[in-house]
């Protein structure tokens, strides 16, 4: 564009010097005629750069989801294949179900029977307790006997072998009364034991069936959102491990983001005018808007352990690097105006930001920004 720029001004000032020599060519024309353009071109570039800043530096994003199993399975069958757009809720493969089914009914099977023995849990403890009433008044006459035949021995009217017999059956019948209580203590507990108003090993199995459901229903994996499987790499047969991705969905949301310099976007706002020009749609503008501008760069950001974040590795700032060090970028978030457009994923271009001021220069930019869109059109390789 300051190329065309520049080709009009030398020819108006060939037909005003040369062809209708309407001024005279002087030392003070030539002066002002080569001085004017050297002078404009540094304003208008200025300008230009600061009111309408330019980047040949912009990506499209897609956010992507990893697709793996929440539990270990062999894949029974596989709905998608490469390449197709999905909805979100769709079925994409499933596990072979077979092994949670049947430990499902196990659980549900011992549900049951706790829950019988449960309901008889109180008739053995009754029966329990009136075990141990029965076994305390055989030990409370038993030790009347043997109190009994103690006194008759003193005086000569019973022999010690009667007395002997009755200390002993007195002492099996003590035995007997302490194995009841435990027995009734332990049945009391079990009863006792709860956990939120329930029995706890009811809670517990209930727990555990619960459990047992969510694993079956993973058997079947949908779709977390809307998107595109750009490549299925699983195949009937092939078995996988919890949370091993079994192949990526490419979300439909799209991000348009575009790196400037960190003195480039101080005339511009959050809703100002934006064109795109994408090396995947040659010729073609497409109209934006700017979101937001994150106003941060990772070469000041520390982490955890006191790092530096300027770079691929957390870590104090290499000193060792070839300097000049280059600035972190400052990144911008456009809106496509079009809902409906769909733009090629990773896609690269260049993209114009237009502030509300001097708006008579995005003409310019404006003719700038179409001119690099029709040159994507051209293909720079010798073979």
């Amino acid at each position: 564009m300051l190329e065309i720029i520049i080709g009009i001004y030398a020819g108006i000032c060939w037909l005003i010097f040369k062809k209708f020599k309407l001024l005279p060519w002087n030392f003070i024309s030539k002066v002002i005629v080569y001085s004017l353009p050297i002078f404009g071109t540094i304003f208008l570039i200025l300008s230009l750069n600061y009111y309408c800043p330019i980047t040949s530096d912009i990506r499209v994003i897609n956010r992507s989801v990893d697709i793996n199993p929440q539990i270990l399975g062999r894949v029974k069958k596989v709905y998608v294949t490469t390449n197709q757009e999905v909805k979100k809720g769709d079925t994409l493969f499933t596990l072979d179900p077979e092994i949670y089914i049947q430990e499902l009914k196990s659980l549900e099977a011992r549900l049951k029977s706790s829950e019988s023995n449960l309901a008889s849990g109180n008739e053995n403890l009754n029966a329990a307790y009136s075990n141990v009433s029965s076994l305390q008044s055989q030990l409370d006459l038993a030790n009347k006997r043997v109190e009994q035949y103690t006194k008759l021995v003193a005086g000569g009217a019973a022999n010690r072998f009667d007395l002997e017999q009755a200390q002993a059956n007195a002492n099996d019948l003590q035995n007997r009364l302490n194995s009841a209580r435990s027995q009734a203590q332990g049945i009391q507990v079990n009863l006792a034991a709860s956990y939120e108003g329930e029995n706890a090993g009811l809670a517990e199995l209930k727990a555990k069936i619960a459990q047992a459901k969510w694993n079956l229903e993973q058997t079947v994996v949908l779709a977390p959102a809307d998107g595109t499987i750009p490549n299925v790499s699983i195949n009937e047969g092939a078995i996988l491990s919890a949370f091993k991705s079994a192949f990526v969905l490419i979300k439909k949301e799209q991000s348009v983001i575009g790196l400037f310099a960190q003195n480039e976007l101080e005339a511009v706002q959050p809703g100002d005018e934006v064109e795109l020009a994408l090396r995947t749609e040659p010729g073609k503008i497409i109209k934006a808007r700017l979101d937001f501008v994150i106003d941060a760069t990772s070469q000041g950001l520390l982490n955890n352990a006191g790092g530096m974040l300027g770079g691929s590795v957390a870590s104090l700032p290499d000193t060792s690097r070839p300097y000049p060090e280059y600035e972190g970028k400052l990144a911008a978030k456009f809106i496509v105006d079009d809902p409906n457009t769909v733009l090629t994923t990773g896609a690269r271009g260049d993209a114009t930001l237009y502030s509300q001021h001097m708006k008579a220069m995005h003409i310019v930019r404006k003719v700038m920004i179409r001119i690099n869109s029709k040159l994507n059109y051209i293909i720079p390789k010798l073979h």
